[in-house]
């Protein structure tokens, strides 16, 4: 299972062409869509909500005002919580299925790229796929909340979980919310308990209970850390950058 899992957890932030994956085929209004044998071409929302978050970076208001209209025409209700769907089955999943790690980036997204262009209605989206995951997507662990990358799995991922601590943070910062700080803390926080349990010395496991990563997942994890290092005061975020960033820098 874990070799067809790894399609969906690439560095969005950051170049798409850095995950080293299938190419992928953007469409003339952004959104991504990812080549998944054997179904083809397949609209990839992770992907385009991290396009959209270099777009905001970049301060392409027309591109980004393009890619939010989108993505938001691609979004499905359910309740008061907009979701973006995956439409195809791997690893012995459903036909259609749910990431709580596409969600905390298309609230950071969308939030940002609201911001940008000064309209409130995508902050709104914002918020509406930030309610998603309290719905099947978050999993209870160790005093802390785990974004579930696969909503039809337990697995408990690293790289999702702190690429979900930066996404719902930067969220958290715009929402301004009591229920947007309490995820983002209770997700930082199951984050830093229970990273020990991901170090093998010098070096960090893809998932709990898990082998090692391999050289591509662990610079992502490394860059992951380097920002959270950055960001936050606690000396276990400085302390496991440090080791495994020397370990993937000497080849472990």
């Amino acid at each position: 299972m874990r070799k067809a899992l790894t399609v969906l957890s690439i560095l969005v932030i950051s170049a798409t062409a850095a995950a080293g994956a299938a190419a992928a085929d953007r469409t003339a209004n952004g959104l991504v869509y990812r080549y998944y044998a054997p179904y083809g071409y397949r609209f990839q929302p992770l992907l385009s909500f991290g396009r959209l978050n270099r777009l905001v970076s970049d301060h392409n208001a027309p591109a980004a005002r393009r890619l939010a209209a989108a993505l938001l025409a691609r979004g499905a209700r359910r309740g008061d919580a907009l979701v973006w769907e995956y439409d195809f089955s791997f690893g012995g999943g459903p036909s259609r299925w749910q990431s709580g790690f596409t969600q905390a980036v298309a609230a950071q997204a969308l939030a940002r790229a609201g911001v940008l262009l000064r309209d409130p209605s995508l902050e709104s989206a914002a918020d509406a796929a930030f309610r998603a995951l309290p719905h099947g997507l978050l999993l209870h662990v160790e005093g802390g909340l785990w974004i579930r990358e696969y909503g039809f799995t337990q697995h408990v991922i690293l790289n999702a979980q702190l690429q979900s601590v930066l996404a719902l943070e930067s969220y958290a910062s715009i929402a301004q919310t009591p229920a947007s700080r309490r995820v983002a803390a209770a997700v930082e926080r199951a984050a830093r308990i229970l990273l020990p349990r991901f170090d093998l010395g010098c070096w960090g496991r893809y998932q709990l209970g898990g082998v090692a990563a391999d050289a591509h997942y662990e610079a992502y994890h490394v860059e992951l850390l380097r920002r959270l290092a950055a960001s936050h005061d606690e000396p276990i975020w400085r302390k496991t950058y440090a080791s495994w960033s020397r370990c993937l820098n000497t080849g472990g």
